[in-house]
């Protein structure tokens, strides 16, 4: 399970201007301090060496307690190449479409889509068509080979962190809930489918529907 938090999104900016880091700070609706991150790995060869500032015109307040507000973890996949599937009618007009049998409008739009794995809260995802993008020249370049080895590492990282913080991750058919095992070790303290913009397989299945 994710933390997703697109719609809470104010407005945010992220730097990988360093190789093998993304540093950046992230504004949540109705939270006074910015989230701040410091993530080992490197965004996807569409965004690397850059630095982005992102601005979400319609942010929701969150309705409950934030993430931490100290993100520390990994890059999974942070790009700006996701294809999602857009609905051109709203919501309401979609599911009463869906009640009749009927199709509702839709198009391929971009998508920024930023994951990453943190100590404090697990995994989180922000996926959205609506945000605007600026984007710098960047810093340096990295080719699609580079950038699986960049996810490698990073996912390798991540995993001996689990394992030395929690134990063993293999054996029989275990489930790892790291929401949970880090509640449970602070009570102890205490006492998609998707596809990318230059995929040209017809064929691949299409994403969920974000609206």
């Amino acid at each position: 399970m994710a933390w997703r938090i697109d719609e809470n999104i104010l407005r945010g900016e992220l730097d990988n201007t360093v190789r093998g880091r993304v540093t950046g700070r992230l504004w949540l609706a109705g939270v006074a301090e910015p989230m701040t991150l410091d993530l080992r790995g490197d965004c996807a060869p569409d965004l690397a060496g850059c630095t982005l500032t992102i601005e979400n015109p319609r942010a929701v307040p969150l309705a409950d307690a934030p993430p931490s507000l100290e993100q520390r973890g990994w890059v999974g996949d942070i790009t700006a190449s996701q294809k999602v599937k857009v609905h051109d009618v709203p919501m309401e007009e979609v599911l009463r479409r869906y009640k009749l049998g009927q199709p509702a409008p839709w198009h391929w739009a971009n998508a920024r889509y930023l994951e990453w794995f943190s100590q404090g809260n697990g995994r989180v995802v922000i996926q959205t068509a609506d945000f605007s993008l600026t984007l710098s020249a960047p810093a340096w370049t990295l080719t699609p080979a580079e950038y699986r080895a960049s996810r490698e590492a990073s996912s390798r990282e991540h995993t001996e962190w689990m394992e030395k913080t929690f134990g063993p991750l293999t054996g029989d058919a275990q489930v790892v809930d790291l929401g949970e095992l880090l509640a449970e070790q602070q009570r102890e303290d205490e006492g998609e489918e998707w596809k990318r913009a230059d995929d040209t397989d017809d064929d691949a299945p299409h994403p969920p529907d974000t609206h």
